[in-house]
Formats: structure tokens, C-alpha cells, sequence
């Protein structure tokens, strides 16, 4: 009887450490493929760039980190991740003057970029951020570094939102016009058409000179363009020497029609 309890306990004992040896083998300990931030490329209207190989020629949707026409706010985007057992993405941010980084947000790994809508985003302040990708069984992998600041938005003066504009009748229909509302050493007036697809550009590099500020678009483009509508905003630029960098804002968009 003793021989038979004896075998049966070590029967038990040999399935307990059988059942627990499966569970542990079940077990999910392999983090995500480390995500890859997208840095600052340059912006719409630049030459194509290289990176990683490929060519890119540069719009707003592909450009990295970068600010956006809607607010004062910076879009941060990653490459595609490559696992799919995915959960969630932390968002961590810093910036050269608050150097401990601090969690502000959390997001489907369904996205493929975090807006970054804070109010409190100060102008000429580098924001550093990185991303933790989480996957299902709560592991983890930790993304690079990516960094911009903002500078003020212009101010657009005219045409008006909505305008019709006749430059080929009216050369002063060809006057594009704003002001500034903070320091920047160049500004970029982009046009384009009601797909947000790149139509033309033109750099205006100024010191002292007094607002407001313009750029005539050229008579043929507008006759090339007759009868459609296009968008326009004014992006502005400032270097930073210390950075190595452009530091950059873009203006709320207005659409106008040409006759």
C-alpha cells in the first residue's frame, strides 16, 4: 500500500513539473523589433534626399518629424513595425532645457505617427522623443531618438482665403503676402494644388527688411493653372547653429482660385 501512495505522489509530481515546463515553454519573452523613428528629412519644396538607401522626394507626409499647418504642434512618425502580435506605443518626450524624459501619452501600435498637441510647446525649445513598442505579452523594445523645434507661424495677409485672383489681367494679383510673428532668416511661400501634390515654390532670405513681406508667383504659372484652385501656406525657417539644424513652422493653409 505504502509502494502504491509512493508511486502515485511521484506520479503527481512528475506532471506538476511536466504541466509547468509547457507553461513556461507557451510563454512570450521576445520584445518587438526595436521601432525606427523617422528624423527630420527637410520639407516640401527641398531636393529628393538619400536615406538608407532610398531616394525620397520629399512631401509632408514622408519628411520625419517635422510641425504641421494646423496648430503649433509636432508630428513624430516611425517606420512600419514589423511584428504583429502589437499592443500599444508609449511616447516619451524631453527637451534641452527639461532633460528627464516623461511619459505623455499612449497609443494604438495601429498608428504610424503621434501628433504632439500640447499647449504648452514653446517656440526655439528642441523636443527630443522616443517610443517604447509594447506587444501583446507586455514586452518591450525601445525606439532612437528624434528632435525639432518650433518657431512662430506667419501671418498670411492676402490673397484672401477663398479669393479669385487674375495675375495674368492684374499684376498685383501675383503678390503673396505675410508677416512675421517671431524671428526666422527664410521663409518658403508653397503652392499646392487640392490634393496637397506640390505645384511650385520660392525662398524669400531676409534680415532687417520690415513686414509685411511678399513673393509675386510667376504670370505663366497662373496661366498654366487657370480655372483651378490651388492651396497655399508660408513656411518659416531659422537656423540653428548649435543644433546644425533648421528650426521651422508652417502657416495655416488658404485656398485661392485662379481666373
Amino acid at each position: 500500500m505504502k509502494k502504491l501512495l509512493l508511486i502515485l505522489m511521484l506520479a503527481v509530481i512528475l506532471l506538476l513539473c511536466a504541466c509547468a515546463g509547457t507553461d513556461d515553454d507557451d510563454v512570450d519573452i521576445t520584445p518587438p523589433i526595436p521601432p525606427v523613428l523617422t528624423p527630420h528629412h527637410g520639407d516640401t519644396g527641398d531636393p529628393p534626399v538619400v536615406y538608407e538607401g532610398q531616394t525620397i522626394y520629399i512631401n509632408d507626409d514622408n519628411n520625419g518629424i517635422d510641425t504641421v499647418p494646423d496648430g503649433d504642434w509636432i508630428r513624430v512618425s516611425w517606420e512600419p513595425f514589423k511584428d504583429t502580435d502589437l499592443s500599444h506605443v508609449k511616447i516619451w518626450r524631453y527637451n534641452n532645457f527639461a532633460t528627464e524624459p516623461v511619459l505623455i501619452d499612449s497609443i494604438s501600435a495601429t498608428h504610424d505617427y503621434y501628433l504632439d498637441t500640447d499647449s504648452q510647446l514653446t517656440e526655439r525649445v528642441w523636443y527630443s522623443y522616443f517610443i517604447d513598442l509594447v506587444d501583446l505579452a507586455g514586452n518591450e523594445s525601445r525606439s532612437d531618438t528624434v528632435s525639432y523645434a518650433l518657431l512662430s507661424k506667419s501671418l498670411l495677409l492676402s490673397p484672401a482665403n477663398g479669393a479669385t485672383i487674375a495675375p495674368q489681367s492684374n499684376p498685383l494679383d501675383a503678390r503673396f503676402s505675410w508677416n512675421r510673428s517671431g524671428t526666422a532668416g527664410k521663409f518658403r511661400l508653397l503652392l499646392m494644388d487640392e490634393n496637397y501634390n506640390y505645384v511650385w515654390h520660392q525662398d524669400l532670405y531676409v534680415a532687417l527688411e520690415a513686414d509685411p513681406l511678399f513673393i509675386q508667383i510667376p504670370i505663366n504659372l497662373a496661366s498654366q493653372y487657370s480655372g483651378q484652385t490651388l492651396r497655399w501656406r508660408v513656411d518659416s525657417f531659422d537656423w540653428d547653429q548649435e543644433m546644425q539644424a533648421y528650426m521651422g513652422s508652417e502657416s495655416f493653409e488658404r485656398i485661392v482660385h485662379i481666373q
